[in-house]
């Protein structure tokens, strides 16, 4: 730490003003507080040691004053403010910078030292240097946008270094904001690098301080001419040349910085250098002279301006574009142009193609920035040459860069690994040191070795392949091990082995020499194929009649061995020991055997994690790698069920078929080894697993029944069903199978015709083959078949271990002789062929180390406790034929061994998959309860030697000591407290000394063992049960191959026939080792599947379409992932943020033109205003007479028709009728403006209305219209053209009410409608020539907007303006005699309101009326709910007219009350049922309200309701009919219409049941004396009397709520009618016109 600070303070330096050299040339105009030229007071001036007098400043008449420079005035010392800033304004994020005050002379190198050492910050691959303007200035938005991001994308992705001048101010303050946006949080990331003068820092004294945290509030004095830092910058160099407050010191040490960077390496592996680009953004003519030099350098620096940013970056733009010069070193990058490719894309694209470099160059540079998009479209384009080699290095810098897309791009444009991949370079891979944490593998090195290598040891491929082994483990065998590799190698190396030791590196040239290359052999040229099998695929050795001779049979030469190439699977293996995960995932989709390749990445994963968790290394990275290994494990797992769905036989194939490349083992063996329990628990292994089980034995029924009957009875063997050959062409054969006859596997041979070796067979032998000999043949065949498949060999063993159990338990149960029994000989034979058999499965075994073969048999549990039994048995074999002593010990030895052998019983029911289920959750437990017994032992321990110690103090040492010390507290455990024994002084025994504390102890540990421990061991018992419960079906299945490849492997005979079995075998070994079995023929032995070159080659071809099927199904899940829908959805959400923020921009400049249009209209307001209160004073001297004139002249606009006449029948004609009606107003919805809603025309045809007359409606009477209904255009136009002054209509609205009325109910309202409309009139009219007006001015102004400017009267007068003005006519309820008896009739006085239609006419018709959906924008007394959606309905056309016959005058309106009288009966019928209904039934149907309509424009009648949202339905007609109940609820409303029946004593019928849910509406009240078409219809035409009760009676079918309340069917009963209810006569009040002084409110 002192080291790095003395350092900083010994090579940096800051500036200092020496010499007071004032401003100005004359002593005249020096100021009376003079500054010196560095911009500091003379106070200010630290190294002066005395203020200069004033006869030393230059006065009148001295010559030339002199000049301040810095070199000669300024005086330098030891910096002193370095450390690190703490923004203080950074809400949210943790922004700290480190920074330095450095002179402005200081070295570049330093400063680059400083930056890389000191501040840790990464090697710069590219260098932004951002210029532009100083001032704050306005940025576009999608200039800001794409300058934000193309920035921080180009320098993220590329590890770039950005240059700003750091302030708060002009382009660095929108730097900041790039980095706040889409920048990252880490701080050795974000290198945003600002060098700022020292000198124009506001408050740059709160800096000062050595290796400190300074606080720094960014938020500077708005009228000071210093600038702040910005926070969102890393790192800080503030320059000082010893001025205050003077910009531009810092650009000269900032040029330098840059070409000193310039010169640096990109990367360790190239010898570019580092590429600057100029990024230009606004700026002022300072930027176009900084332009001209960075292009006219040597090596000229590329210059990237974007356009629209303004100012200089717009000239240059214009220039660029207009002349011809070399644009070469300049990029134009307009936002606005469509076809332009991404700002980071374009900015990295210009830096490559301004720097001249060639293509080798510029692919180097990319790959350095790992930027493969750009190397792909502008680099490894067609037509490039390219220099011999270059590719090839390209390949290699990119696999030890770690960089995948230019791997892969390196392959799609023909990069072959035969051709690139050599033992050089191979090692030169293992080799690269990648970090300090990257010796992992020499690790591994020295394990293996056991012994240290020394710093700086190459790792040879064969040091890797031992590595290999040790990873995998049990027989794998790698080929960088085998003799063949190791000749080639040393072959390889021999004539550079002089400049090569054991430990040293190899010389590159010489290495570069030493290059396998494919396709020469080893004897011509010392370059040789990188890697290559020399084992050939096996081939099956048979005797002289094949025709091959025993010199054939030799292994072959070193020369003659040919060679096969597995690149992909060697750098696969690489990437996979080095832990780059990408680059193997990557690398596993190229090539063959990606199932297999999976499993052994799986397999190297796990392997590493264990050992990192054994070298206590980084838990982190054990973890990662064990991640890394389920997900390897989960790609096999995915390509084999993908390969089982399309084709099961292939998908077998390929768990057993061989691989060469991997020791011969297949892909089932690795995935065991790896224990990949998924893989093997699949459906497809276990398939195969029980094809293998069971042999050629064709059973699925009674197995073992059939089985154990053929033992014991072996002609029932020929009663057997057996597979045939093509259902057996999957499943794998054993090398004993082969040679007997069934080469199903053989590279020759034609697997799917599945010739035996009897048929090939020479021609002659053939013919001498007679049926006898075929038909033995055959029948032996079946013998060895059915004795040789594992299930029976499983059941042959078990029964011979059963007898095997009982014959020795008779031995240990009977008295034992001197000489053996017959079974006890029996049992000696037994267990002795046994243990021949055990030394035969260890000889046998694959690895070809003794160690390594003892190793893997003790690997298994059962194993080692047959180890045991054996030799205890042995042992007590041996001490029985002695005649004394020892032959009890044999006896005890025998009984002792037994358990031994009754215990491996629990092997043979792990076949079994519950019974197995059950041993894996026993074996869980016995293997995890160690530490609780630990525990738990050591609690016994301190009680019993305690309690020993304090009981028997003068006991002797004896074995029955440590026994007495155990034995109690032990069984205590299981409950037994020797109550007897707690108190040991009771009685007459003496009292030992301290025998009282004996029972406090035995308490203590009974609470802790019994109650604590026990408890705890059973709860763990408990979740280990549960936990194995879930898994134990896979843990079966995993275990299950063990199981088959243990029968599989083992003799048929059982001991202790087995010896046969073993002579055989021997016989076997003698006649192959006098043969000379090869190493290849080694490798091949086991229970694999041989396949030809052909079948092999369909094989791979199966496997990678399953892989490619595999991985377009995995991208289009992840196209329609939802992650993908919300990452589309948000690009689609800032796309349109763009074209909000432009339309914002636009607002906000009509906000500013409205603005000042505002003030404009004040000033002509305040002239207004003043006009106005002129003109009040002289109306003020009119008369009374004067003012009713003038309000008679605004009466005939005042009011529209609002009343009924007194009777029904109303006037057709003038009347009561008002005389003019309003005008129709245009149809307007709520985003309509204001303004919008006044036509500039009177005639009625050019404005949109309702048309709602008598013929769109159709219905009622056709002479019901009067002329005064109608518009009257001539008025109309006169109203139009009335102006009024705003504030005049206020106060003529003033004095009219003061005149009219005084009380608040009188005749107010009316006066109020019509002054308002007339505000609304002359206010309309007025903004309409507003809006033409701005619309002449500016033209994009909005028209609402004006109109918004003048808020003038209340909203009445708007909402009129949007709707028709109708009234609305009650029923209402006024209580009779009783409380229980009321009467309706009908208020005489509508209320007004104003309704706004929705819907288009038509859309919601029925039978026998018209509807249409209105919105209420006004309403009188709440008469309706403003703003809500009502339902109009009108009677159709033809209804009126058949009804005409009845009613001859106001044939619409009596239809409509009689259609609100039905609706209120059937509402009054329900509120009746509701209460009457028992509480089972918990649904309460109700029926809207409906009310009496009158529209103003047009005099129709109508209904109106509110409308209902929902599904709507309808449940039963007015013909009887109804729907078959699905709920509770219809059940209610079909249950209703039958009550309603019954009583009302069958005179009422409620049908027409409909509406939404509970709400109902539009009932038909059928009434059986109903005379249809007479003046006496109560309930509308909807009525069809007693032929709709009969049906309904017919029809309907009583459920289960006609059962709860009680309903008959349709039998004789007693009622209680209250029929009055709902047939009471409507009391019709006179209904008279109303004049404007009547009162609304009655």
């Amino acid at each position: 730490f002192q080291s790095r600070r003395s350092w900083i303070e010994d090579t940096f330096c800051k500036r200092a003003c020496g010499k007071f050299i004032p401003k100005g040339l004359s002593f005249a105009s020096l100021p009376l507080t003079p500054r010196c030229c560095c911009g500091r007071l003379v106070g200010e001036h630290t190294l002066l040691e005395t203020g200069p007098s004033m006869s030393s400043w230059p006065g009148p008449g001295t010559g030339q004053q002199e000049e301040w420079s810095v070199e000669c005035h300024t005086q330098t010392s030891a910096t002193d403010a370095y450390g690190t800033i703490d923004f203080q304004d950074s809400a949210g994020r943790n922004c700290h910078a480190k920074y330095v005050r450095v002179a402005v002379d200081a070295k570049a190198e330093a400063l680059l030292q400083l930056m890389r050492s000191e501040w840790q910050m990464e090697r710069p691959k590219l260098l932004l240097t951002v210029h532009g303007g100083t001032e704050n200035f306005p940025l576009p938005l999608k200039v800001r946008q794409a300058f934000s991001k193309g920035l921080i994308t180009a320098a993220q992705s590329t590890g770039a270094w950005i240059l700003t001048d750091g302030i708060n101010t002009g382009v660095s303050r929108y730097v900041g904001e790039a980095v706040k946006t889409y920048g990252t949080h880490d701080l050795r990331k974000r290198n945003a690098v600002g060098v700022t003068p020292w000198g124009v820092i506001d408050n740059h004294s709160d800096l000062i301080g050595r290796d400190v945290l300074r606080p720094y509030q960014p938020l500077g004095n708005p009228l000071s001419k210093r600038v702040c830092l910005n926070g969102l910058h890393s790192h800080f160099l503030l320059v000082d040349d010893g001025t205050l407050g003077k910009h531009g010191c810092q650009l000269g040490l900032r040029r330098k910085l840059e070409r000193h960077i310039q010169l640096q390496k990109i990367h360790p592996r190239f010898n570019q250098g580092v590429p600057v680009v100029c990024v230009v953004v606004e700026g002022g003519p300072d930027i176009v002279s900084m332009v001209l030099e960075y292009l006219s350098s040597v090596p000229p620096v590329p210059v990237f301006v974007f356009e629209g940013s303004g100012r200089a970056a717009d000239l240059l733009a214009f220039l660029h574009k207009q002349t011809a010069i070399d644009r070469c070193g300049i990029t134009i990058f307009d936002s606005e142009s469509e076809d332009q490719q991404e700002a980071d894309c374009a900015i990295l694209t210009a830096t490559l193609k301004g720097t001249k470099a060639s293509p080798g160059e510029q692919l180097s540079t990319a790959l350095a920035w790992d930027r493969a998009d750009i190397a792909k479209k502008h680099i490894l384009v067609y037509g490039q040459h390219w220099q011999v080699g270059s590719l090839e290095q390209a390949m290699l810098d990119a696999l030890v860069m770690d960089r995948v897309g230019f791997v892969k791009l390196l392959i799609d444009n023909g990069m072959t690994m035969n051709r690139f991949l050599t033992v050089s370079r191979l090692e030169e891979l293992y080799n690269t040191q990648q970090g300090p944490t990257d010796n992992f593998l020499h690790l591994l090195v020295e394990d293996v070795k056991q012994t240290h290598i020394p710093k700086g040891y190459r790792v040879s491929l064969i040091d890797v392949g031992q590595v290999i082994e040790y990873l995998i483990g049990g027989a794998y065998r790698s080929t960088y091990t085998r003799k063949h590799f190791r000749a080639h190698y040393n072959l390889l190396y021999a004539h550079c082995k002089t400049g090569r030791d054991s430990s040293g590196p190899l010389n590159k040239k010489r290495r570069a020499d030493c290059t396998l290359r494919p396709h020469q052999s080893p004897n011509s040229s010392p370059s040789r194929p990188p890697f290559f099998r020399t084992a050939q695929p096996y081939k099956r050795k048979v005797c002289e009649r094949y025709g091959t001779s025993q010199n054939n049979s030799q292994s072959s030469e070193l020369g003659d061995s040919p060679l096969f190439v597995y690149n992909f699977n060697d750098l696969f293996v690489w990437a996979v020991l080095q832990r780059r995960q990408q680059m193997a995932l990557f690398l596993w989709q190229h090539g063959e055997e990606a199932m297999a390749r999976a499993t052994v990445a799986c397999k190297l994963y796990r392997a590493m994690a264990y050992e990192f968790r054994q070298s206590n290394m980084d838990d982190t990275t054990g973890e990662q790698l064990k991640t890394y290994s389920m997900d390897f494990g989960q790609l096999a797992v995915d390509v084999l069920d993908r390969a089982f769905r399309q084709n099961e036989r292939m998908a077998m194939k390929l768990l057993t078929s061989e691989m060469e490349a991997w020791s011969h083992f297949t892909c089932l063996q690795m995935a065991v080894s790896s224990r990949l329990r998924p893989f093997v628990s699949h459906s497809c292994t276990q398939m195969l697993l029980t094809d293998l089980w069971t042999g050629r034995l064709n059973m699925r029924k009674n197995s073992w029944f059939k089985i154990i009957l053929s033992i014991l009875m072996p002609p029932a063997i020929l009663l057997l069903e057996f597979k045939s050959q093509a259902e057996m062409s999957h499943v794998p054969q054993s090398q004993e199978a082969l040679q007997f006859g069934w080469d199903t596997g053989r590279p020759e041979a034609d697997a799917e015709k599945g010739s035996a070796w009897w048929e090939s067979c020479s021609a002659p032998e053939a013919d001498t083959i007679t049926p006898v000999t075929t038909q033995c043949f055959f029948w032996t065949t079946r013998l060895y078949d059915f004795y040789t498949a594992p299930v029976v060999k499983f059941w042959f063993h078990t029964m011979s271990y059963l007898a095997f159990l009982m014959l020795f338990s008779y031995t240990v149960l009977v008295k034992m002789e001197d000489r053996p029994s017959t079974q006890e000989w029996l049992v000696i034979a037994y267990i002795i062929s046994t243990a021949v058999e055990k030394t035969r499965e260890v000889f046998m075994s694959v690895p070809r180390k003794p160690s390594q073969k003892l190793k893997v048999w003790f690997g298994e549990y059962w194993n080692v406790t047959d180890f045991l039994a054996i030799v205890l048995f042995l042992v007590g074999l041996g001490l029985r034929w002695d005649s004394g002593s020892y032959r009890t010990a044999g006896r005890i030895t025998y009984c002792l061994d037994i358990i031994f052998w009754y215990v491996r019983v629990l092997d043979l029911l792990a076949v079994n998959q519950h019974a197995g289920a059950y041993l894996t959750m026993i074996t869980k437990m016995t293997s995890n309860m160690f530490y609780i017994v630990v525990m738990m032992a050591i609690v016994l321990l301190s009680f019993g030697v305690s309690r020993k110690a304090i009981l028997s103090p003068d006991e002797a040492l004896s074995w029955s000591l440590l026994r007495d010390v155990v034995n109690q507290p032990y069984w205590m455990m299981f409950g037994e407290v020797y109550a007897g024994e707690i108190d040991t002084c009771a009685g007459d025994t003496p009292c030992v000394p301290g025998a009282f504390l004996t029972p406090f102890l035995q308490a203590v540990y009974l609470f802790f063992q019994y109650i604590i421990m026990v408890n705890i061991l059973i709860a763990f018992f408990n979740n280990v049960y549960f936990d194995m419960r879930s898994i134990s079906n896979k843990l079966w299945k995993y275990n299950r191959y063990r199981y088959i490849m243990t029968y599989q492997e083992k003799p048929w005979l059982p001991p202790p026939l087995i010896i046969l079995s073993h002579m055989t075998l021997c016989v076997t070994a003698i006649y192959q080792k006098h043969r000379g079995l090869s190493e290849q023929e080694t490798d091949s032995c086991g229970l694999k599947l041989y396949l030809g070159q052909e079948e092999l080659k369909r094989l791979h071809e199966f496997e990678e379409r399953c892989l490619v099927s595999y991985f377009h199904e995995k991208n289009q899940d992840v196209l329609c992932s939802q992650i993908n829908r919300v990452r589309a959805t948000a690009e689609r959400a800032e796309e349109m943020g763009v074209v909000m923020g432009e339309v914002s921009d636009r607002v906000h400049f009509i906000q500013d033109t409205l603005q000042v249009l505002d003030s404009q209209l004040g000033q002509l307001q305040d002239l207004s205003a003043l006009a106005v209160d002129t003109l009040t004073l002289l109306s003020a001297s009119d008369s009374l007479q004067q003012e009713e004139a003038r309000l008679g002249h605004c009466r005939p606009i005042t009011t529209s028709r609002h009343h009924v006449p007194h009777s029904w029948t109303l006037p057709h004609g003038g009347g009561g009728s008002v005389d003019i009606m309003p005008c129709h107003t245009p149809r307007a919805y709520r985003s309509t403006p204001p303004s919008l809603l006044w036509g500039h025309t009177s005639s009625r045809s050019q404005r949109p209305s309702l048309e709602w007359h008598t013929g769109a409606w159709g219905g009622g009477d056709h002479g019901g219209q009067g002329a005064g209904e109608s518009c009257v255009p001539s008025r109309c136009a006169g109203l139009q053209s009335v102006r009024v002054d705003q504030q005049g209509l206020l106060c003529q609205l003033q004095i009219l009410v003061s005149l009219h009325g005084t009380a608040p109910g009188d005749h107010i309202y009316p006066f109020y409608m019509s002054i308002s409309r007339m505000i609304s009139l002359a206010f309309v009219k007025n903004v309409a020539m507003l809006v033409e007006i701005d619309c002449f001015c500016f033209g994009c102004i909005q028209k609402h907007a004006i109109a918004s400017l003048i808020p003038i009267f209340s909203v009445v007068a708007w909402s009129l303006a949007a709707g028709e003005e109708v009234s609305v006519y009650t029923l209402e309820e006024v209580e009779a005699a009783g409380p229980e008896s009321s009467i309706p009739y009908w208020s005489s006085k509508g209320l007004s309101a104003v309704l706004q239609p929705l819907s288009s006419e038509g859309c919601l018709d029925g039978g026998l009326r018209r509807a249409m959906l209105v919105l209420c924008t006004w309403a009188e007394r709440d008469v309706l709910r403003v703003g809500c959606v009502y339902l109009v309905k009108a009677i159709q056309p033809d209804v009126v007219c058949t009804w005409q016959r009845v009613f001859h005058s106001d044939t619409t309106l009596q239809l409509c009350l009689r259609e609100i009288q039905q609706q209120r009966a059937a509402q009054k019928l329900m509120h009746v049922f509701n209460q009457v209904k028992p509480e089972n039934m918990p649904h309460s149907p109700r029926f809207l309200d409906m009310s009496l309509l009158h529209w103003h424009s047009d005099g129709q009648w109508l209904t109106i309701e509110r409308n209902m949202t929902g599904d709507f339905r309808k449940y039963n007609n007015n013909t009887g009919e109804e729907i078959a109940p699905c709920c509770g609820m219809e059940e209610t409303l079909l249950a209703f219409s039958h009550w309603t029946y019954q009583y009302s004593c069958r005179e009422l019928l409620v049908l027409d049941l409909q509406g939404v849910g509970l709400e109902l509406t539009d009932p038909s009240v059928i009434r059986a004396e109903d005379t249809r078409y007479s003046d006496d219809m109560v309930f509308g035409p909807s009525n069809l009397g007693d032929a709709a009760i009969h049906s309904f009676v017919i029809k309907h079918t009583c459920n289960s709520c006609c059962e709860n309340l009680g309903l008959s069917e349709w039998t004789s009963y007693v009622c209680v009618c209250h029929l009055y209810v709902v047939t009471r006569e409507v009391r019709w009040p006179e209904i008279k016109p109303r004049t404007s002084n009547e009162d609304r409110t009655g």
